[in-house]
């Protein structure tokens, strides 16, 4: 039995690997532990660093190519309201009637130009550059059709002269008529649109002294767009932050047109901050506005967090515009500062200031989310939160757009002023001109680059899960498997305890003989001689019976005598 332990023991002792090998093999467990939890624990920050490493602004890389000219298609869908009862414009008790027109669908390719860059606080300047080409098959209607609309050249003068001095609106009533009394003109939309168009009026103002008309009117041309096709100098010029000092500031407006703020409002509204259109600041936080600087309105919006949605199979936030970003203090009052001076129901946009004086207000399409006082004076509009809402979809990690639908509508304050006749007894209204819709959503091919965040960010952590659980078998397992055979040896101690007894006390051991030959002859002898102590001991016990039976007779015969 002993010799059997010893046996086992050494073999046991000599499949045990040797203390280098224990060493190594609990150095790889530790590390694979320790990367497994920093993966899983700082894997997003990991990824985070080398996103804001890509993102940033430099000539050559990546992102630059994609800013400078991005691979989104951008659709316009303009839309203008056709005038139907000018000649009765007259009569205060008529109200105007408009039938919606389009849409006129144009493709916009966009591109910076004129880039120059700045080491010395990590921005760069450039100006923007568009290409528009009519899409006759998806437009419902040709260039060449008529519209018939207010005459806005007229009325912007008008709105402008009213403040002047009496000599001065003299000079202007004389020239209001050229036009006849009539107040709407019929011009092709392509004229009122992109090419524009030419007028007398706007001839005049361009050969009179500044001193005169206080403002000097930059086009040959008037029309809602022009001269904007392939034109670099009507957005302004504008400073953005790169990121390679901050990537906080990454994408952001550092200037426009040379300054921080613009001239067109008060001081406290005039700040200019926000993203001029192509990035959003980096991880962005749910229920948290974003802003947005608009060169044509000379202001940063704000837009509202609605909801988490998905646009191709990506997570983004979708922000919408609101009743708070037409609002000028009715409802907000923080907005009260955009009024220039004459605070209208909540609903429009008062833009005055960066148009030159005219009297442009923007709304909504059909003036949606304004105060029923505007849809009142007009017949022919009817808002739809769905056609008419305005909405974007940004990426969350990185800022970037996913989907946007930027639906505004271009309308002009008409009113009657005594001086002038051509708008003497006219009737007070916020005119309608055209609202128009620009869409652009990212491809199913683009969207697999973004999808490619989140599964690396998933495989990171999976990868760390699965580091941390081989790493925490390879650390126990010695340990374990030291305890399995210590066990074992025990095992084997007890079961030879248990046969040796079962020799000493049973009367067979059922072996093999192949297995342990001398054992079996052996085994063979013990059962003989237990076969002849049997047979003796039977002897044994029929002679003692007989020998009792004797006895027994021999007892009753002397009691008989």
């Amino acid at each position: 039995m002993c010799c059997k332990v010893i046996v086992s023991a050494k073999f046991a002792i000599a499949m045990m690997p040797s203390k280098n090998r224990r060493f190594i093999f609990n150095i790889v467990g530790l590390c694979l532990v320790i990367l497994g939890i920093g993966n899983v624990l700082f894997g997003e920050n990991m990824l985070n660093k080398f996103l804001e490493k890509e993102m940033i602004l430099r000539p050559g890389s990546k992102m630059f190519e994609l800013w400078k000219k991005p691979p989104m298609k951008l659709t316009l869908d303009f839309y203008l309201f056709n005038w139907t009862n000018p000649q009765d414009f007259q009569n205060r008790d008529i109200k105007p009637k408009f039938e919606e027109l389009g849409p006129y669908r144009f493709t916009e390719v966009p591109h910076k130009v004129d880039i120059k860059w700045h080491t010395q606080n990590a921005s760069l300047t450039y100006k923007k550059q568009s290409k528009y080409y009519f899409d006759a098959a998806n437009s419902k209607g040709q260039l060449d059709d008529n519209i018939v609309t207010l005459n806005s050249l007229a009325v912007s003068l008008a709105a402008k002269a009213k403040r002047w001095s009496p000599l001065r609106r003299r000079v202007i009533d004389i020239a209001l008529n050229v036009y006849n009394g009539d107040i709407s003109i019929t011009k092709s939309v392509n004229e009122l649109l992109f090419e524009g168009f030419d007028d007398v009026l706007l001839n005049m103002a361009n050969y009179l002294p500044t001193s005169l008309i206080d403002v000097k009117v930059p086009f040959d041309k008037f029309g809602y767009c022009y001269p904007r096709n392939y034109s670099a100098d009507v957005t302004g010029i504008y400073n953005i932050h790169t990121g390679a000092d901050d990537m906080r500031k990454f994408g952001q407006l550092h200037t426009w047109n040379y300054r921080d703020t613009t001239r067109a409002y008060a001081p406290e509204c005039a700040k200019v901050y926000g993203s001029p259109g192509e990035f959003q600041t980096l991880y962005l936080q749910p229920h948290k506005p974003v802003n947005f600087f608009l060169s044509d309105v000379c202001r940063t919006v704000a837009m509202d967090y609605v909801q988490t949605t998905e646009v191709e199979g990506v997570k983004g936030f979708r922000y919408e515009g609101g009743k708070r970003m037409v609002d000028n203090g009715t409802l907000y009052p923080e907005n009260v500062c955009h009024c220039n001076g004459e605070c209208v129901p909540s609903g429009l946009m008062n833009i005055t200031s960066c148009w030159f004086g005219s009297p442009i207000f923007l709304s909504y399409p059909h003036f949606h989310d304004a105060d029923p006082y505007y849809l009142s004076e007009v017949d022919g509009l009817k808002p739809d939160k769905q056609k008419h809402e305005l909405y974007l979809v940004l990426e969350p990690r990185s800022g970037l757009m996913l989907e946007m639908s930027a639906r505004l509508q271009s309308n002009i304050l008409v009113e009657p002023v005594s001086d002038f006749r051509l708008f003497r007894d006219k009737r007070r209204i916020f005119f309608p001109l055209f609202w128009f819709e620009a869409r652009t959503r990212i491809s199913p091919q683009l969207s697999e680059e973004f999808k490619l965040l989140p599964r690396v960010l998933l495989g990171l952590q999976v990868f760390g899960v699965i580091s941390i659980v081989i790493g925490v078998i390879m650390l126990v397992w010695y340990p374990i498997k030291l305890h399995l055979q210590n066990r074992l040896i025990q095992q084997i101690k007890i079961n030879n305890l248990d046969t040796q007894t079962h020799h000493i006390v049973g009367k067979a051991i059922s072996m093999q003989p192949e297995n342990a030959p001398l054992l079996v002859t052996s085994v063979q002898a013990n059962e003989k001689i237990l076969e002849r102590a049997d047979t003796q001991l039977s002897e044994f016990s029929i002679e003692a019976s007989t020998s009792s039976t004797d006895r027994s007779s021999m007892q009753s015969t002397t009691s008989s005598t």
